[in-house]
């Protein structure tokens, strides 16, 4: 059997076949051979008297009927004719029934299975090959073409789901400059409408509003060509860290502002040359800083400290601190914490955005509650690269 399976299908037909031949070959002479030895012991009748001279053809007729009539004779006769031509049909019957039962029935089965499956998208299973035949070799390309479809899915879902956290993340990181714009744009109409608006005050709003379109521009480019988030670059340059640190100030207390928090400062950073990727620690604090914000009952506290070619941005708040999930996944794209949250529109890629940036800039992102609510810390590696 197992010899039979391991043979091309044209072999194993053509072996069956001649299998099955030769047996009714073998069957139909052991018949014959038993047809004519019943024959030859069937008693003739003696005829002792025939008139001579009497009709030949009642003569033939008298001999025809008493010897050649016999109905077992003929029975006999007919079967030695028959039987062969019957056997030689059963045979090849025979041998398509064992050909299909041996080498199409499961293949075939297994194959109609397995294409049921893959057109209702179910790639979760397994094409074994049962023989080494033809069919055995289809098996083995069905199995492969299952496999490259698995694989073409799993990396269609993973790129949709990069897809999907880029976009996410998108839109959240542009909220805040967006509302930094709509904060400075305010500030000018009212300045507009209470006349007390300054030509340095003028000067540095207007300065701050083009440094905010300038980075919603570098951001959109480096998003729109980037397939994932892992793709985003950081490019530290060298910054003075007075001025960079009154920008960073000035903008998130914008940012307060605009949803009525008045959050508290202190830089204890000395002055001095600092190596910064500017739009990624503005991404960082931003984020860290909307974040309190929707947690918070009255104070933000934003420390910025330098320590050991490291900048290092603490965000304080005084609401009821991380949940255990948050604390324990708080890193993982699309976590919202619905148990101390009211269902507010966000996307939760805040705190993994912050901690991918911090990456990116050589720093960690850490989560602990304290005794009055919550702290966000980012380090950033401010050393030459």
């Amino acid at each position: 059997m197992e010899r039979l399976k391991a043979m091309s299908l044209k072999k194993s037909f053509f072996t069956i076949s001649l299998l099955f031949l030769l047996a009714a070959l073998l069957l139909s002479i052991f018949l014959f051979w038993a047809c004519a030895v019943l024959v030859n012991t069937i008693e003739k009748p003696n005829y002792v008297s025939i008139e001579i001279g009497k009709n030949l053809d009642r003569y033939e007729a008298q001999y025809a009927e008493q010897t050649g009539g016999d109905w077992r004779i003929i029975v006999l006769t007919v079967l030695q004719m028959v039987l062969p031509v019957l056997f030689v049909i059963l045979s090849l019957f025979l041998a398509a029934v064992v050909f299909y039962r041996i080498k199409l029935k499961s293949p075939l089965a297994i194959l109609q299975s397995s294409a049921e499956r893959i057109i209702q998208n179910n790639l979760d299973f397994t094409i074994t090959a049962e023989s080494n035949d033809e069919l055995g070799n289809l098996c083995t390309a069905f199995e492969s073409m299952r496999l490259e479809l698995l694989r073409n899915n799993r990396e269609l879902w993973r790129q949709m789901e990069e897809r999907k956290r880029l976009n996410a993340a998108f839109a959240h990181d542009l909220r805040n400059p967006v509302t930094v714009l709509k904060g400075s744009a305010q500030i000018l109409q009212m300045g507009l409408e209470n006349g007390n608006l300054t030509a340095a005050r003028e000067r540095d709003t207007v300065s701050l509003i083009g440094q905010y379109v300038r980075r919603i521009e570098t951001y959109v480019e480096a998003m729109t060509g980037a397939q994932k988030l892992e793709e985003i670059r950081c490019n530290p340059i060298p910054l003075e860290w007075d001025v960079f640190s009154l920008e960073l100030c000035e903008s998130i207390s914008i940012l307060g502002k605009s949803a009525g928090f008045a959050i508290e400062f202190h830089n204890s950073a000395a002055k001095k040359r600092v190596w910064i990727s500017k739009d990624t620690v503005y991404n960082v604090v931003e984020n860290l800083v909307s974040n309190a914000m929707r947690y918070a009952d009255k104070l933000i506290r934003v420390d910025l400290t330098c320590e050991h070619d490291q900048l290092i941005v603490s965000v304080t708040d005084d609401g009821p601190g991380f949940s255990q999930k948050v604390l324990s996944k708080g890193a993982e794209p699309f976590l919202r914490d619905e148990d101390t949250l009211e269902q507010t529109e966000h996307f939760g890629m805040g705190l993994y955005v912050c901690r991918l940036l911090c990456e990116k800039h050589s720093g960690l992102l850490t989560l602990k509650n304290t005794e009055k609510g919550a702290i966000a810390t980012a380090t950033f590696s401010i050393s030459k690269p």
